[in-house]
């Protein structure tokens, strides 16, 4: 199913939801202009059409006492793929978890209350192959930016 191109006002709209979740359908509408049965049918269906997948909270998962973040690159047999990708994400350190083409198999995005509980998650990887971590120093971008130079570059491709 094709996807319906994004208005000025849809981008507008994303906009102002990626910066505050919380905003009201009134408050958005307000900001906009616009009606408020306007804004509630253009957010209705850009979750309709998939473009807003949820609207959450953003964790500091420092704060819940995980130290460490890291990427572990695993190699492992890809006729079992599905078995491992299930029993991987299952995990609760795991935030992201990607199969790739390539050498690796699987790319996980997982944090760690400390250098031994890292240690212990990637040692409970090692049943399905080899493994490569790799501990993040900082974060410096974790989100895409909904704004004009993102809107652009959509539009561009279209």
């Amino acid at each position: 199913m094709p996807q319906p191109p994004l208005t000025g006002l849809d981008w507008k709209i994303l906009e102002l939801l990626q910066h505050d979740g919380r905003i009201t359908i009134s408050e958005l509408a307000k900001q906009l202009e616009r009606s408020r049965s306007n804004i509630t049918e253009r957010v209705e269906r850009l979750y309709d059409c998939g473009v807003i997948n949820e609207i959450s909270a953003d964790i500091n998962t420092e704060k819940l006492g995980f130290g460490i973040k890291a990427f572990v690159r695993l190699n492992a047999s890809s006729s079992h793929h599905r078995e491992i990708v299930s029993a991987i994400v299952e995990k609760p350190e795991v935030c992201e978890c990607h199969v790739l083409t390539g050498a690796e198999l699987v790319l996980i995005q997982v944090v760690a209350k400390d250098m031994p509980h890292l240690r212990q998650f990637v040692d409970g990887l090692t049943q399905y192959g080899s493994t490569q971590t790799d501990v993040v120093f900082a974060t410096v971008k974790n989100q895409i930016q909904v704004n004009t130079s993102l809107r652009k570059l959509v539009e561009s491709n279209q």
